[in-house]
């Protein structure tokens, strides 16, 4: 058996949904039949990671958009590896990537597309149809995603895949010891509700609705205590909140952590607020771990969450929407066992783990194998 040499190559390593994919990839893919390295433009804390499990990584450390010697270096890495299909994943990434893989003599590219953006970025169409001609195909990790990109790009159908982001439900799963010992750690009554937000801190995001609506919630309801779990931009404004008054009485923010399935088995609802998503790779791990997710009616979280019966999806920008729907899980019990126990159902059915990756395997080995 041939076994072929994969670079995933993405903007930075920081510990983001896009980022975690490409970890769970390089590690999660056949070795047998491929030798798989990562590079990135920027470090992060999942370079660590992949390194720690004997990946191969390189950091370009690029400096600015016109730092050509970043790009040589890259080139010699592909090079030097004899890589024969390069994985991109983030705009910045796939430029770079696509100029190097050509100048490299790599003979095959993909490249995934994470998220719906809903940001003003029509360069970012023109480059994808501009470089189609050394791109294969593009992934999508939703059905949504596909429809919005491809409506942009005006690309054929044939250029584009829809695999899902794939959930790890043996790492995330109920686990009844994990859940007092985390709220043990957290001071959390056995009488109180904790409601979290996992996600980075970020417009995207909309942490600032979460906070309106809890800090609502949390006066009409005084058994709830509130987690709010990552980083980002606008990390301060939540800092800030925590510090005011006697909010960190009963908010807690954690900054960024690698103790994300502990939470989740903790908390008794979860909120993802999105502006927009991609797939939402945090409320499907809360549903793995069977919490009741309310988010917003957006792409790729609708495909993800079936209104009633897996979770609660709310309009966007609507705070009021979400303060009824935390009202109505706190003070029904029963739904809320019925929406956490479906949801990891949905998830197990629909979008493991290990689906993503023979879905990966596949395409590589179709692509590979074509010439």
């Amino acid at each position: 058996m041939k076994r072929f040499s994969i670079c995933h190559f993405i903007t930075e390593l920081q510990p983001s949904g896009a980022e975690r994919c490409v970890y769970e990839l390089a590690l999660r893919l056949d070795k047998r039949r491929f030798d798989i390295h990562v590079a990135a433009l920027r470090t992060g804390a999942v370079a660590g990671w992949l390194e720690d499990k004997g990946i191969d990584v390189v950091v370009l450390n690029v400096r600015n958009r016109f730092d050509l010697p970043a790009l040589f270096r890259f080139v010699k890495f592909l090079r030097d590896r004899e890589v024969h299909l390069l994985h991109t994943h983030l705009f910045h990434a796939d430029l770079v990537g696509r100029i190097a893989a050509t100048l490299a003599g790599v003979p095959h590219l993909v490249h995934t597309v994470h998220v719906a953006e809903r940001r003003f970025r029509p360069w970012q169409y023109v480059w994808a149809r501009i470089a189609s001609k050394w791109c294969e195909r593009i992934i999508c990790v939703s059905k949504a995603v596909r429809d919005h990109h491809a409506s942009r790009t005006r690309l054929p159908s044939n250029m584009y895949q829809v695999i899902y982001n794939g959930i790890d439900t043996n790492q995330y799963r109920p686990d009844s010891q994990s859940r007092e010992r985390f709220r043990e750690k957290l001071r959390i009554k056995k009488d109180e509700l904790l409601i979290s937000f996992v996600g980075r801190l970020d417009y995207q995001k909309n942490p600032q609705m979460f906070l309106q609506a809890v800090e609502v919630t949390r006066k009409r309801h005084g058994n709830i205590k509130v987690v709010i779990a990552g980083d980002g931009p606008e990390a301060r404004a939540v800092e800030r909140f925590v510090r005011e008054g006697n909010n960190a009485q009963w908010i807690t923010w954690l900054g960024f952590t690698d103790e994300i399935p502990a939470l989740l088995n903790a908390s008794d609802i979860f909120v993802l607020p999105s502006r927009w998503e991609g797939f939402g790779l945090s409320a499907a791990e809360a549903m793995a771990t069977e919490v009741p997710v309310i988010a917003t009616k957006v792409p790729g979280l609708t495909e993800l969450i079936i209104d009633g019966k897996t979770g609660l999806i709310i309009e966007p920008e609507d705070v009021d929407a979400l303060i009824l729907a935390m009202e109505k899980l706190i003070n029904d019990e029963a739904m809320r066992k019925s929406l956490g126990s479906a949801a990891r159902q949905r998830v197990q059915e629909e979008f493991s783990i290990e689906a993503n990756i023979a879905a990966h395997e596949q395409l590589y080995e179709d692509i590979l194998r074509e010439r």
